[in-house]
């Protein structure tokens, strides 16, 4: 429990960083949102969608995606909500507005509403049987971002299409026990999502 509200903690600061809006340039309230992500898989649902941050500088995005797996993929219709934090450090300009990041490197916290999860164990099971809550999951994603600047009327606005190849603690955790058995194939999923800039 103690990692997972650490993880919470770390979150919560790139979260404020990430937060820094160009108020110059935009001329948008801090707290109005740079973009809108709609994404599949990876993680936060089967499909997900929300408002975003990007930071001064352009590195460093925050989202917060609300998302949903039906009932005939994963068993129950869950509900998740997700904070997450990408750090793109480099930039390549192409021609006619376009550009590429050609690698992103991010981190998450997803929570899973629904009765069968919980933050912590029942009181039948032994203190420190089981380390993890049901109901969070962290994750760490690696991924990148084709785009292109487009100008509608007078402000200048992002259009990207990106992807993401992550996991989460647990199997992560697996693997690292199980590296005989498991491949990375077996504990690593994909997502495909698309920004548009406000």
């Amino acid at each position: 429990m103690k990692k997972v509200l650490l993880l919470c903690l770390l979150c919560a600061q790139l979260t404020v960083s990430g937060q820094s809006i160009n108020l110059a340039r935009s001329h948008r309230r801090w707290f109005m949102p740079d973009h809108a992500k709609l994404q599949f898989a990876g993680g936060t649902g089967f499909l997900s969608g929300g408002p975003g941050y990007i930071s001064r500088n352009r590195t460093l995005e925050t989202d917060f995606l609300f998302g949903y797996l039906p009932e005939e993929f994963g068993g129950d219709a869950l509900i998740t909500i997700t904070g997450k934090t990408t750090y793109s450090p480099w930039s390549i300009s192409l021609p006619n507005s376009y550009y590429i990041k050609p690698f992103s490197l991010g981190m998450y916290l997803s929570y899973t509403f629904g009765p069968q999860f919980d933050w912590k164990w029942p009181k039948y099971y032994p203190k420190g049987y089981y380390w993890w809550a049901t109901s969070v999951r962290p994750g760490l994603y690696v991924g990148g971002k084709v785009g292109r600047d487009v100008m509608p009327r007078t402000r200048k606005r992002q259009l990207e299409l990106y992807y993401e190849l992550g996991t989460y603690d647990l199997l992560l955790i697996s693997y690292v026990q199980n590296t005989g058995f498991l491949k990375p194939g077996d504990i690593l999923n994909l997502a495909i999502g698309f920004k548009f800039g406000f």
